[in-house]
């Protein structure tokens, strides 16, 4: 199945030219040659021919469109525009989820200080008991020295 714009451009058909003589006043003939100038139709115009009268002739060739203008040139530049898009929206992800996990850590660390703490805290009586015991006396009612 063609695409929408492969067909369009298919069948667009080149406007034809006009030659046309335009007779009037000076002023007459310099606007509508101004017109045909600005719209970007205008093509050709020879030199003005003066008559006795006052009138002036000028034999011109333009660009039969049904639009006053031309279309404007349009630059596709898509490519580079979602690449930009693809790797600026994946770098901030990434930042996004470092940050998350990063905040994470901090709040579980943060909750679960006090415990962390009590433990290590047991753990390290338990450690000098237990070392305690074996090399010194421990006190009142010791079995080994009997004090």
């Amino acid at each position: 199945m063609p695409s929408t714009a492969r067909t369009a451009l298919a069948h667009r058909t080149r406007p034809t030219t006009l030659t046309r003589r335009i007779v009037g006043t000076p002023a007459e003939v310099a606007a509508a040659l101004a017109v045909l100038r600005e719209s970007g139709r205008l093509m050709f115009a020879d030199r003005p021919h003066h008559h006795a009268d006052g009138r002036v002739t000028v034999t011109v060739r333009f660009l039969n469109t049904a639009r006053t203008t031309p279309p404007p040139v349009r630059r596709l530049r898509r490519g580079r525009v979602i690449a930009a898009t693809a790797i600026t929206t994946a770098a901030v992800g990434v930042l996004a989820g470092v940050g998350y996990l990063a905040a994470q850590v901090v709040h579980t660390v943060q909750r679960n200080a006090p415990a962390v703490v009590g433990v290590v805290l047991v753990l390290v009586v338990l450690a000098v008991l237990l070392l305690r015991r074996k090399v010194t006396c421990g006190g009142l009612h010791c079995s080994g020295c009997r004090h």
